[in-house]
């Protein structure tokens, strides 16, 4: 197939989803990325949560903090108040260019994402956080958070953890997706028995034969799609939803720039 064929999209324009918002360009996890992905066009984008010691969701990815901010500490070792005083600006990939640049705490995310109802995002709880202070405690903290600043219909719980979605479920009426950890058939089954809204997976599990999908009542996220090229091809293939570190990139490409939901 050559480049023109692969970069010609057939169908339906896919939703692009800023993953931990403009991560290519910008600290991910940030405030800042976040909106910068909103100003390239994003309205759908996803961020990872951790709790603080004292049990405060923070929008970050890793137990440490070393690599956003240099400082190697757990963050659940730490309490909300020093994590908030620390730079974080991702110094191996951006140098010093943000380090006037913030942890974001959940709570700041949903009072901006309050103020941007066009916004829907993919909250992804981390594993790390569920070991060390339990499920319920996670969700539970996360959730009171969601409903304070009464954006319920904006978000998305997602987890590698199948029982955070399950979990979910039984405590609220919010849309919720699994994060697929393995292609296999065991897994399939543990699919069509969670039914998630959403199932989100890497690009590299996906089976070259279209016809091996799984099929059900869930619309697939595939990540992560940084080029042109490899996002309109699984455009072509059907999936709707396609995470990307390069939200500006794709979005600044017409056939990839869905704009139907700026419409409503």
């Amino acid at each position: 197939m050559t480049e023109q064929e692969v970069t010609q999209l057939f169908g339906q324009a896919p939703i692009l989803v800023a993953h931990r918002g403009y991560s290519g360009h910008y600290p991910e996890n940030t405030l800042l990325a976040y909106r910068a992905a909103y100003q390239h066009g994003a309205r759908y984008v996803e961020l990872d949560l951790q709790l603080s010691s004292d049990l405060v969701p923070f929008v970050h990815h890793d137990s440490s903090l070393y690599r956003m901010s240099g400082i190697d500490q757990d963050i659940r070792d730490t309490k909300a108040k020093h994590i908030k005083a620390l730079p974080a600006y991702y110094p191996d990939r951006f140098g010093d260019e943000f380090k006037e640049n913030k942890f974001t705490t959940f709570r700041k995310f949903c009072n901006w994402l309050r103020q941007h109802p066009d916004v829907t995002v993919f909250v992804e709880l981390k594993q790390e956080s569920i070991d060390r202070f339990g499920l319920p405690t996670f969700v539970d903290e996360v959730y009171r958070r969601i409903v304070d600043a009464e954006i319920e219909s904006q978000c998305v719980i997602i987890s590698f953890n199948e029982a955070v979605v399950s979990y979910t479920r039984n405590v609220s009426a919010m849309r919720v997706g699994w994060v697929l950890p393995k292609w296999n058939d065991e897994n399939r089954k543990l699919l069509e028995d969670l039914n998630p809204d959403f199932m989100f997976c890497d690009k590299e599990f996906l089976p070259v034969d279209d016809g091996d999908i799984w099929r059900g009542g869930w619309q697939w996220a595939i990540y992560n799609l940084d080029d042109v090229n490899s996002a309109v091809a699984m455009a072509n293939r059907g999936f709707h939803f396609l995470e990307t570190n390069q939200i500006g990139t794709l979005m600044a490409n017409d056939s990839l720039a869905n704009r139907a939901h700026f419409e409503n």
